[in-house]
């Protein structure tokens, strides 16, 4: 259960993670894909539907649309949690982000981030003193 926006979940040997409350409440079919700064991007079959249809979008004679769409789909799969709320997470997924035996989700909007612990604190501390700076550049209104 995703108590706050971000928790650390344990692998199981078989590389499996426990979900539970507000990510099962997305469903139970789910794409994992390479994301951005070095995490994966999980969606809810909802909301990849409608990642695809947006990239369906893009013109492919562009190349550097070319180049992410090659990148972002060689590395997407289908995943379901299954009847005792696991997810299997792919030996190449867990390698090309780091994620050893745990990861910490975060629940950005409508989809998840997939990250080492420890990658993710050395992302926090590397862009902490941006952050005010960031939310002006966004005109958030907190």
């Amino acid at each position: 259960m995703l108590k706050n926006s971000k928790n650390i979940y344990k692998l199981d040997s078989k590389n499996r993670f426990s979900v539970r409350g507000e990510i099962l409440r997305d469903g139970k079919n789910f794409h994992l894909t390479l994301g951005l700064d070095g995490c994966l991007f999980m969606y809810p079959e909802k909301e990849w539907r409608k990642i695809r249809a947006k990239l369906a979008g893009l013109n492919y004679a562009s190349k550097d649309n070319r180049k992410f769409l090659r990148i972002f789909y060689a590395h997407s799969c289908p995943v379901k949690a299954d009847s005792h709320k696991r997810i299997l997470l792919s030996d190449s997924l867990k390698r090309k982000c780091g994620i050893k035996k745990e990861l910490l989700i975060i629940k950005i909007g409508q989809f998840y981030e997939l990250w080492p612990p420890g990658k993710f604190a050395e992302y926090e501390n590397a862009n902490a003193a941006a952050y005010a700076l960031y939310a002006d550049k966004l005109d958030i209104r907190l």
